[in-house]
């Protein structure tokens, strides 16, 4: 399946990835992108977490670094600078200011962690958590997310199937959950394409769901959310990638998603910032 665009692109800065803007940039030129969005986890005032997101004093030089990879390839690719966020109470004034003040174009909300002003709270999911204060907590936190309107959209929302073993009750009931806020509140959700990375754990004769999860997304498909592909790039190699560009075919096609035209979806969103910026 051939994607000619991503808005979720990762750098050296996190931690946890490799190469800088460019060497993205160049090869997803090379594979015919018409689109290419930057989107780090975003650097946050205050915290200190070196191998999940940049530290706040690389903003400047990471904006910098975009602006001039930017008019190199302006004449080949389209680019957009933006932050992957999670949504927290307490950075939402921050947040803003990048797209009022800083010149990001947008912000994507993935919702790894809990976070307030002094970094992390805690996770969402893992054997020693209740699932339903798991489900709940994680639901919560991605509503308020969707509410604010600050995101373009909502990156791996079938993170909670992380680690389940099967589609049971509260599976299926935190993802109607997810869909209706998300019809609610116009909210665009986001196909991951690096997930299909992830190891499926094998367990007592059972591999773990992860996510891409073909169960939520064949649900999606039965409503009218728009959906988008983000490659959550963390290596160049991945752009391009046979395997996993194959993965994402297959799941299209067994789920019966449709995916939304991005540049209508992004316009809409910056229809929706002005509003409330």
């Amino acid at each position: 399946m051939k994607i000619d665009y991503t808005l979720h692109s990762h750098t050296f800065r996190c931690g946890h990835a490799v190469g800088d803007i460019e060497d993205y940039v160049s090869l997803a030129v090379e594979q015919g992108y018409k689109i290419y969005g930057v989107a780090d986890h975003v650097f946050l005032p205050g915290v200190y977490q070196p191998t999940i997101r940049g530290d706040y004093s690389l903003l400047d030089e990471y904006i910098k670094e975009f602006n001039r990879v930017k008019e190199k390839y302006q004449d080949s690719v389209e680019m957009f600078l933006g932050f992957e966020c999670e949504y927290s109470d307490d950075f939402v004034d921050y947040y803003r200011s990048l797209l009022e003040e800083k010149g990001f174009h947008f912000l994507i909300c993935g919702q790894h962690m809990r976070l307030d002003k002094q970094g992390f709270k805690s996770g969402y999911f893992g054997k020693d958590l209740p699932l339903d204060w798991s489900l709940a907590t994680y639901k919560k936190d991605i509503v308020d997310a969707m509410k604010s309107g600050l995101f373009l959209y909502i990156a791996h929302p079938d993170l909670f199937f992380v680690g389940a073993h099967e589609v049971n009750d509260q599976y299926k009931k935190m993802t109607q959950d997810v869909i209706e806020v998300a019809l609610q509140n116009d909210a665009v959700l986001e196909i991951n394409v690096h997930g299909f990375l992830r190891t499926r754990h094998h367990k007592d004769g059972e591999y773990t769901i992860e996510y891409p999860a073909l169960y939520f997304w064949q649900e999606v498909a039965k409503t009218s959310i728009r959906v988008v592909c983000g490659g959550d790039f963390h290596n160049p190699n991945e752009i391009g990638n046979k395997k996993l560009n194959d993965q994402l075919e297959e799941l299209i096609k067994k789920s019966g998603i449709q995916l939304a035209d991005i540049r209508e979806v992004y316009t809409l969103y910056k229809d929706r910032l002005r509003k409330i910026l």
